[in-house]
């Protein structure tokens, strides 16, 4: 009896670990397929990062991302610090889109509250946190859009060269569900990847600018406008468009440089370019060509109505005093003929001929 009652606990004790094992490798089985839909998720995410046409589109990729992965998640927001040093949700799933009205102040955030925004936390009654953090009227606000409708938050803070640009949010609206430690270290390294990600889009898009766009003014730069302007040129022949060339060259900057130093120079092109910002059509295309020497591209445009913009441009350019210095600009336009077989050399060369013309017919008279 002994023998039998021993043999059946030996089997019992055997089939315990049997079942252990299958457990354990299906836990193991479920954990590999999860990194392998982890690494392939942030693999094709990385990749649409390096092509994405914008910050906003980077950042839905990234949150997408996060609420795909992490077991649980059904929505989120990614919440970036801005210049008015407040945190705004610059991106949102799951949420009406009324949320990106509010803000935050840092002490209304989590993460601030509790390790300041040094690592990844769990919130396990968000509503409550909120409730005794945040003002009662962003409070109703944030009822109103259905944003407490939630049980549990990953928050995790997202750093860019070691500074602090903001933070990213999952959260389960599933009752009874919560997220655990191991949430937090699988959120730590889809979050890693993605800052990594989204640092190489900075970088990418920091040397887009710097091959487009001039550095001191932001406008775009002699190498763009020009082979942007070889590709209108072959628009303008084929659809035969009332398109005007003009070449501005700012008056006296020479004497400016000389006289009050770089840095007034520096001042003066940057206010020049300010005032083309505020007074050109969305449509037209202007650019810095070299030291005080700009382009602009009147589309739908006769010669008589780019002059009186370019006029229109010049009194209110001199209404922008820079201290005790009054600026002006002498200008020439060239209506693109497009039945006329001319180059892009043949147009600047027209335009440059009228600004000379210009400036020295103002010589002539002073």
């Amino acid at each position: 009896m002994e023998s039998k009652l021993f043999a059946l606990i030996t089997i019992l004790f055997m089939l315990s670990i049997i079942i252990l094992q299958y457990f354990e490798i299906k836990r193991v089985n479920n954990t590999i397929k999860l990194i392998e839909k982890v690494k392939n998720t942030l693999y094709e995410v990385a990749e649409k990062i390096t092509k994405a046409s914008s910050e906003d589109e980077t950042y839905m990729l990234m949150l997408e991302a996060a609420i795909d992965l992490v077991p649980n998640a059904s929505k989120g927001s990614i919440v970036l610090l801005e210049g008015d040093n407040l945190f705004h949700f610059r991106t949102i799933k799951g949420y009406s889109d009324e949320l990106k009205k509010l803000t935050l102040k840092k002490e209304e955030v989590y993460l601030y509250s509790i390790n300041n925004f040094s690592e990844t936390a769990i919130i396990k009654n968000p509503n409550k946190f909120d409730e005794d953090i945040v003002n009662s009227e962003k409070i109703d606000r944030m009822k109103s859009y259905e944003a407490l409708d939630i049980f549990s938050t990953i928050s995790s803070p997202i750093y860019i060269d070691d500074k602090l640009i903001g933070f990213i949010n999952v959260d389960c609206s599933t009752k009874g569900k919560n997220f655990t430690n191991e949430d937090i270290e699988l959120m730590n390294y889809i979050k890693n990847e993605l800052q990594l990600a989204l640092k190489n889009f900075f970088i990418q898009n920091k040397l887009k600018f710097m091959a487009n766009f001039d550095e001191l003014t932001g406008l775009y730069n002699r190498r763009y406008f020009k082979q942007f302007f070889v590709r209108e040129l072959l628009k303008i022949k084929k659809y035969k468009n009332e398109v005007c060339l003009a070449l501005i060259d700012l008056d006296d900057f020479k004497y400016i440089n000389d006289t009050y130093g770089h840095n007034m120079g520096d001042k003066t092109l940057k206010l020049f370019s300010d005032v083309l910002r505020e007074n050109i059509r969305k449509t037209d295309i202007y650019a810095r060509m070299s030291g005080d020497e700009f382009v602009l591209l009147f589309t739908d445009c006769s010669k008589d109505k780019a002059v009186d913009r370019l006029e229109n441009i010049r009194k209110a350019l001199f209404k922008r005093k820079l201290g005790n210095i009054t600026l002006s600009f002498s200008y020439g336009v060239c209506q693109i003929d497009p039945y006329e077989d001319l180059t892009p050399d043949d147009i600047f060369g027209a335009a440059d001929k009228e600004m000379y013309r210009d400036k020295n017919n103002k010589a002539n008279r002073t």
